[in-house]
């Protein structure tokens, strides 16, 4: 868990931590640099099972979490954020689905938002989250679970490069070595606030987004050029760009489809499937203009 100035919510997180109904684990807090309480706020819990590790300065949220990674002894590894909440039941859930799942290496689960009952559900189809991956980071990162033996045997750390989306990329490479899943049970308790990455640096984070849309481009062995990604970018986003007109959206996805043929990373079905969702919403725009 990494933590940069949040004294006003990590007391509350880390009760809800220590409060778990499985009481074997570790919890690893890593200081990033904090300028206010938050690293004696954490110290002041006399539990063994907390470590705290102090960043003499703010080196940024996924150098953080690759420190605590590096740190973790126990056979799986839970991410948390300093700002929300565990269920009580969070540790136990997860533990017991993946002893259960052995050919699962990820999952996710679902979630609330704080103030708000409702339980949100998101795909566990392997095959259908590996293409939502392709436009978001898909799993609710906070609530992933993963084994820390695929941690060590795949190098499988944050990419320290997407500064703001490191998450989106982990994730989906997650996905490229081993099956992922989102576990049907409720895990974790979401807070929103100003000082999230994702709504202070937004236009930041959404940059990066698109390097790593990009990026996932290497799964169907395309090497694209600069008018390609331009192309594959708004036809993700459904956006209509006036340089790319029905005939090349077709020619793209007949690409994507015969280039899957070949690597095999995708389901073909759901594949097919997918792209031409986006070519209805992509076409849906020129019609309205």
């Amino acid at each position: 868990m990494p933590a940069h100035n949040c004294e006003q919510y990590i007391r509350e997180c880390i009760e809800s931590i220590i409060a778990q109904t499985m009481p074997d684990f570790e919890l690893i807090i890593v200081n990033d640099g904090s300028t206010d309480n938050s690293s004696a706020i954490a110290r002041s819990f006399l539990d063994k099972r907390i470590k705290v590790i102090d960043l003499p300065v703010n080196r940024g949220c996924y150098p953080a979490r690759n420190t605590g990674m590096r740190a973790a002894a126990g056979d799986y590894i839970c991410v948390m954020d300093a700002d929300d909440l565990c269920e009580p039941d969070r540790l136990e859930n997860q533990f017991l689905f993946m002893e259960e799942n052995r050919e699962l290496g990820l999952a996710g689960g679902a979630y609330r938002m704080l103030g708000n009952p409702q339980i949100r559900f998101r795909e566990t189809d392997y095959e259908t989250i590996k293409l939502m991956m392709l436009k978001y980071c898909y799993l609710l990162h906070a609530s992933c679970i993963v084994r820390t033996s695929l941690v060590w045997k795949h190098d499988l750390y944050y990419d320290e490069s997407y500064k703001y989306a490191s998450d989106h990329e982990w994730e989906a490479r997650a996905s490229s070595l081993f099956p992922v899943t989102n576990l049907n049970v409720p895990v974790y308790l979401y807070r929103r606030h100003d000082r999230q990455i994702s709504t202070d640096k937004r236009s930041e984070q959404f940059a990066f987004i698109e390097q790593i849309r990009v990026k996932q481009l290497s799964f169907f062995g395309i090497v694209p050029t600069e008018t390609e990604k331009a192309l594959h970018l708004a036809f993700l986003k459904c956006i209509f760009d006036p340089r790319f007109d029905e005939k090349m959206i077709d020619q793209w996805i007949n690409r994507l489809l015969e280039a899957n043929r070949i690597t095999n990373y995708y389901c073909q079905t759901k594949l097919k499937d997918f792209l031409q969702a986006h070519r209805y919403q992509y076409t849906l725009q020129i019609k309205q203009l």
